[in-house]
């Protein structure tokens, strides 16, 4: 009786414990950061900093390069244009082509199609479509002109105009033929379709032309026909 009561005491001392769960801590969720108010003006102005003396370099240096870069493309020649490939993969293009350069008494010339096509037996030959060229004089003068097609030899410098050739001096002379020849260096031209000329001091029909002294002198050759307006040295003068 006693063990009995003894163990039944002891199981009445005993406390009954219960294990508690731990404790769990649930991180806030971060928020993204706000760029409205004070905060985006910041960052803009933080960009800025940054961005604005980057752009004034370029343009410094757009400033300072591109004129060299221009004097370049003058001295050799080369074409300026979005350049394409033709139907062949060995044949170059170019829209809008531009050519610059200078002849042998340094006069600036300029020679501007629609399209070019680089030949496929020779590489410095051009075929033109629609081309336009102006060449300057040493006197201040310019002649302008312009062709259904054409054949650009820049290492020759050397201009051939097909059909619908039209060309004109700053003067108010001008020649309408189907062919010219144009040695762009020396500033001379000819040639030997039927040529309408016309200006202030009459009009002229002949079988061919050529043109030397760089312009200044126009040579009517074959058959020719002249008619002088009457108040041809009056205009003339003028």
């Amino acid at each position: 009786m006693e063990k009995m009561s003894s163990k039944t005491s002891a199981k009445n001392q005993a406390p009954a414990t219960t294990a508690s769960p731990a404790a769990v801590t649930i991180p806030e969720a971060v928020k993204p950061p706000s760029f409205s108010g004070k905060n985006g003006y910041s960052v803009f102005v933080s960009i800025a900093k940054i961005a604005l003396p980057f752009f004034a370099i370029i343009l410094i240096l757009l400033v300072i390069v591109w004129p060299q870069l221009e004097e370049q493309v003058i001295a050799e020649g080369t074409a300026i244009g979005k350049s394409i490939l033709g139907d062949a993969p060995d044949t170059l293009s170019a829209l809008n082509p531009k050519y610059l350069g200078l002849d042998d008494q340094e006069q600036p010339y300029t020679i501007i199609a629609d399209l070019a096509e680089q030949s496929r037996e020779r590489e410095n030959e051009i075929f033109l479509t629609l081309p336009k060229a102006d060449i300057s004089l040493q006197d201040g003068s310019w002649i302008a002109l312009s062709a259904r097609s054409g054949l650009y030899d820049k290492d020759a410098k050397y201009l051939t105009l097909d059909g619908n050739v039209n060309i004109f001096q700053d003067q108010g002379f001008e020649i309408i033929t189907q062919e010219a020849m144009i040695d762009v260096n020396a500033g001379s031209a000819y040639g030997q379709s039927e040529v309408n000329g016309h200006g202030p001091a009459g009009t002229v029909v002949s079988e061919g032309f050529v043109i030397t002294d760089r312009g200044q002198r126009i040579t009517f050759t074959g058959k020719s026909r002249l008619v002088i307006l009457s108040d041809a040295q009056e205009t003339l003068k003028k």
